[in-house]
């Protein structure tokens, strides 16, 4: 009598799933906002246990900052940018990720 290896048990897999440091189990991560004033947290939670893992916090310069270097950014796709506007654009973009990196060391989401 044969028995069925492992190997050929059906698995399910989910596509961008993540897997939960508390609790182990795999899910796809809805990113959800929350405001707090003019700071804003970007997040997601586990769909079983509840933690959540903040994804990135900003305050509103820094908002239209990203939108600057994203608008930059979309016009670079279209017709190349001069060298002294993609120095500006690497300048902002470094200057971005500094702020948002301090800002998520500042303001912590409980929860």
């Amino acid at each position: 009598m044969s028995r069925k290896s492992k190997k050929n048990k059906p698995r399910i897999v989910l596509k961008n799933a993540v897997r939960c440091d508390k609790c182990g189990c795999a899910f796809v991560p809805e990113t959800l906002t929350q405001r707090e004033g003019e700071i804003e947290y970007s997040f997601f939670r586990c769909d079983y246990c509840g933690k959540a893992y903040l994804v990135s916090v900003t305050n509103a310069d820094l908002r239209k900052d990203i939108r600057r270097y994203r608008t930059l950014a979309e016009k670079h796709k279209i017709k190349p940018l001069s060298e002294q506007t993609l120095r500006e654009m690497a300048a902002l973009k470094e200057q971005n990720l500094k702020r948002a990196a301090k800002l998520r060391q500042i303001y912590i989401l409980e929860g």
